[in-house]
């Protein structure tokens, strides 16, 4: 019985989701080099025990900078996650000025965990509106995007929310 593939991206990185290794993954680089990095990491990871778990944060257990420095360490990130955090954290900016928005549901998933690792941002949220008229749309959404997303994570199941997503222009 053939195992099932357990390597991904995950920050920008090869990851294994069973043994929680990391590469990096060095660019710009030739497609051909690229496939031959990720296959080898495959290869290296398809017998590893599941050992890895997701980290989870108690945020209200923590400070708002001990939560922004925890999200920095373990959570998931993508542009638009980063994007937020630049925008409303009040502390240590990510090196890169990131300005980008989520485009399908992953992307808004990983904006969702940053709001759950860090809470005080959801006060913050709506000065996300001023980066570009597409975040204004999607906070003018932001409620009926995460009763999406969440539906989406229940049922397992597309439910229209990248269609909604792109009518606002993602």
């Amino acid at each position: 019985m053939k195992k099932e593939k357990h390597t991904g991206f995950r920050n920008e990185k090869l990851f294994c989701f069973h043994c929680g290794e990391s590469q990096v993954m060095p660019v710009p680089i030739r497609i051909e080099m690229a496939t031959a990095i990720m296959k080898a990491f495959e290869k290296l990871h398809r017998n590893c025990e599941k050992t890895w778990i997701e980290p989870v944060n108690d945020p209200y257990s923590k400070t708002e900078m001990e939560n922004e420095r925890w999200w920095m360490v373990h959570g998931e990130h993508g542009i638009s996650s980063k994007t937020i955090f630049n925008h409303l954290s009040s502390f240590n900016r990510l090196e890169n000025k990131y300005e980008g928005f989520p485009h399908d549901p992953s992307d808004f998933r990983r904006c969702y965990l940053l709001l759950k690792a860090c809470p005080h941002f959801k006060t913050r949220l709506h000065r996300m509106k001023t980066v570009n008229p597409t975040w204004a749309n999607l906070i003018d959404n932001w409620d009926r995007l995460t009763e999406m997303l969440e539906e989406q994570i229940k049922t397992r199941q597309p439910n229209g929310m990248y269609e909604f997503m792109n009518s606002l222009g993602t």
